[in-house]
């Protein structure tokens, strides 16, 4: 039985994960924030919204590349092997995004697949074009981050977060309306901005960590990471991630064949970011399990974790939308107009539920992780994709005055739920074999 996991440790690695994650998706509405205040919001709104959504989809391949870094980074080699790995495939997406935003293929896909209008897809080019380089600095930024949830540190990660947020927030409120760029790409232009400071003092501290040989970050066997290994740790997480990404197009596209896009994609593009915000916290137990958990000991104290921390956000959020502060916030913070509040306040309200099947489903994908069986977490991902998408474009197709933002929030939440059953399912049922195990080995 381990004795130096207990709660508070379990604390003090989770909590800067929250802020991390807080921080994170926080940047998306802080940019809604200053969209909403510009002219024609909603078209902004929506251009941002759709060309985010897809900058987020052609990058989620590299979004595990820090959970393997914390799993097989266990020295230079190994290191060297996998930011090798990763940096190719950055560089892949970079292309790809300099092909929608400088060709018009960009034109082509935003309008006539993702169904968006003239104005909204010219800008949502436009805005991917000045993501480009986010793919090359996301496996910098990965490898700095598995090097430091090797040493169990995860304060570094919140500070560089907060630089991000910070720097963010500054040129998207100073700079938007300016007339040097258009709002929606100003927006874009300032993320890649901000994740460029964050990736530079990651890596600053990562590698002052590494160089001074600190606790945790090298293992006993520093050994080569091949292309094999690293596809079937990291494989099915990128399907995973890549599911989890294409639904913000895809629910674009199911809102874009709406009989008003516009203002379907941009209460859409609103939601979305919240929805995530308020949740977001519960995507930290991902990780907060793949590190700490050594034995099912471990396991039982961070599920009891999880437990509380699923309610408290539950009640949490019920606290603002179920309650008057949530015409404040529509208002007042977002400055929305009271047609558009409306139109986003039935969504609003289903956002307290979601941090039930995520929570659950971040600790058992974390418990798969550590054990390395992530074949089931590919699995459930493609079944939520083939759900939504059925579910979505079904109902489009029966009644195209369905409200997009509504239909978007109650299509994340089935599918979501479909594939936390799946991989919950899977993580208990290997929970029960490591058990039989270890009681037939204290039996011995």
């Amino acid at each position: 039985m381990s004795t130096d996991t207990g709660y508070r440790q379990i604390f003090s690695f989770y909590w800067p994960l929250v802020l991390t994650s807080q921080m994170m998706t926080l940047a998306h509405p802080v940019i809604n924030a200053a969209l909403g205040r510009s002219d024609d919001a909603i078209v902004q709104l929506a251009a941002y919204g759709v060309g985010f959504g897809l900058a987020v989809f052609l990058n989620s391949p590299l979004f595990p590349f820090q959970q393997i870094v914390a799993a097989l980074g266990v020295g230079h080699r190994a290191r060297r092997d996998l930011i090798l790995r990763g940096l190719t495939l950055g560089v892949v997406i970079c292309v790809i995004d300099l092909v929608i935003g400088l060709t018009p293929v960009g034109t082509w896909l935003l309008g006539d697949i993702m169904g968006s209008t003239p104005a909204v897809s010219d800008l949502a080019r436009r805005t991917v074009l000045f993501m480009a380089p986010i793919p090359l600095l996301l496996p910098l930024r990965s490898l700095a981050w598995g090097i430091v949830l090797r040493h169990r540190d995860t304060k570094i990660i919140s500070v560089a977060t907060a630089l991000r947020l910070s720097g963010l927030a500054t040129i998207v409120f100073g700079l938007t309306g300016r007339g040097w760029l258009p709002p929606a790409v100003m927006g874009g232009a300032a993320m890649t901005v901000a994740i460029l400071v964050e990736t530079i003092y990651s890596l600053a501290r990562a590698t002052l960590l590494a160089r001074s040989g600190a606790a945790g970050i090298d293992g006993e066997r520093d050994e080569p990471v091949g292309w094999r290994d690293f596809t079937a740790f990291m494989g099915p997480l990128m399907v995973s991630t890549i599911s989890w990404a294409a639904m913000r197009p895809l629910l674009n596209a199911i809102a874009g064949r709406t009989v008003d896009p516009d203002l379907a994609q941009g209460g859409l593009g609103f939601v979305f970011p919240l929805l995530i915000l308020m949740s977001s916290p519960l995507w930290a137990l991902q990780n907060t399990t793949l590190v700490l958990v050594r034995d099912r000991h471990d396991l039982r104290r961070v599920a009891r974790f999880a437990t509380a921390v699923i309610g408290i956000f539950v009640v949490w959020i019920g606290c603002w939308a179920w309650t008057p502060l949530r015409d404040v916030l529509l208002l007042q913070v977002f400055s929305l107009d009271p047609d558009k509040a409306a139109y986003v306040a039935g969504a609003i309200m289903l956002i307290p539920f979601q941090p039930i099947p995520m929570g659950l489903r971040s600790l058992s994908q974390g418990f798969l992780m550590n054990r390395r069986r992530t074949g089931t977490i590919a699995v459930a991902s493609l079944l939520k994709t083939s759900v939504l998408v059925v579910l979505g474009f079904g109902a489009v197709a029966m009644d195209p005055t369905l409200n997009g933002a509504l239909l978007g929030t109650i299509l994340i939440m089935i599918a979501g739920s479909l594939e936390t059953i799946i991989i919950t399912l899977r993580a208990r049922r290997l929970h029960h074999e490591l058990m039989a195990e270890a009681d037939t080995t204290d039996s011995g």
